[in-house]
């Protein structure tokens, strides 16, 4: 299942990934992504990977495939999650974009909104850095 989070604001796009994930479950993000990319030009995202006890192969594939074809499109990517096989898919996914991508263990959830949030601004108060809460 992928839920996109309520966090989801000007260039940010936040979704939580979780159970069972299949090829349907990957389209809820898809249109979220395509216009936040429309409005901003590049954007930021926030995974959070948790309890995921399945992701189909024809799910992984269109995700690698939108991900090539939308290279230049992510300025960071936050994955969180609390497995070996999460930090490896980040490390997978870097030869992929230019954005900077970066790992974070769930107690190091709030480093990683941290992260996605530098430089972000505010609407109607440009530099400063949002924070997200724990």
């Amino acid at each position: 299942m992928i839920q996109v989070l309520e966090e989801s604001k000007e260039d940010i796009v936040a979704f939580r990934i979780s159970g069972k994930v299949d090829k349907n479950d990957y389209q809820v993000m898809l249109p979220v992504l395509e216009e936040k990319i429309r409005q901003h030009g590049k954007v930021r995202v926030y995974a959070e990977m948790q309890d995921v006890e399945e992701y189909s192969l024809e799910a992984l594939w269109d995700e690698i495939r939108y991900d090539i074809s939308h290279a230049t499109d992510f300025s960071r990517v936050a994955i969180v999650g609390g497995r070996r096989w999460t930090n490896w898919l980040t490390n997978l996914a870097k030869p992929f974009t230019s954005a900077e991508v970066k790992y974070y263990d769930f107690s190091d959830r709030s480093k990683a909104w941290s992260w996605i949030h530098e430089g972000a601004p505010l609407p109607g108060d440009r530099g400063q850095n949002p924070q997200h809460p724990s």
